[in-house]
């Protein structure tokens, strides 16, 4: 069931849309605790973002680690870039850590980047959404219908410990 959203730059988007687009929104929604507004946010889509969100701070990753190629996925490492973006993405097992100059930082694989890697950086989200995609579909590119969305949210082999 898709929740569309009545108000804001993504107005008539579904919650799923901003996802897999620009998950820095929702967690601004969140953090400024806009979802408990019953004005912009009716009870049914409060309740659709509620378990959206904690869904979202939960996914289990298929495959093995991208270091050893043995262990499950357990831990999603964040790596700054330069320029202080997001600079990349891999999800790892919590034997593994990432060999490298840069400073990364270890989380539970979700759609979540702390501001560590500055308030609001797009091209991050982009890269953690195709990190995302490549890794339940093998495919980074492909297109996220509204239909594909839901199907990923409400598949809950996609999440774990929510």
């Amino acid at each position: 069931m898709a929740a569309i959203l009545n108000f804001g730059k993504y107005k008539g988007k579904s919650l799923e849309w901003v996802f897999f687009h620009d998950p820095g929104y929702i967690w601004w929604i969140r953090e400024n605790d806009i979802h408990n507004d019953h004005y912009r946010f009716p009870p049914l889509v409060c309740s659709r973002f509620d378990d959206l969100v904690r869904r979202a701070l939960h996914l289990k990753i298929p495959g093995l680690c991208s270091w050893c190629k043995r262990r499950p996925i357990t831990r999603m490492f964040l790596t700054l870039h330069i320029s202080g973006g997001l600079g990349r993405v891999d999800f790892d097992c919590d034997k593994c850590k990432p060999e490298g100059s840069s400073v990364s930082v270890a989380l539970t694989p979700s759609f979540f980047t702390p501001d560590f890697y500055r308030n609001y950086d797009k091209t991050g989200a982009k890269f953690l959404i195709d990190t995302i995609k490549w890794a339940y579909y093998r495919d980074s590119s492909i297109r996220m219908t509204q239909k594909k969305m839901e199907e990923f949210f409400d598949n809950e082999d996609n999440f774990e410990n929510f």
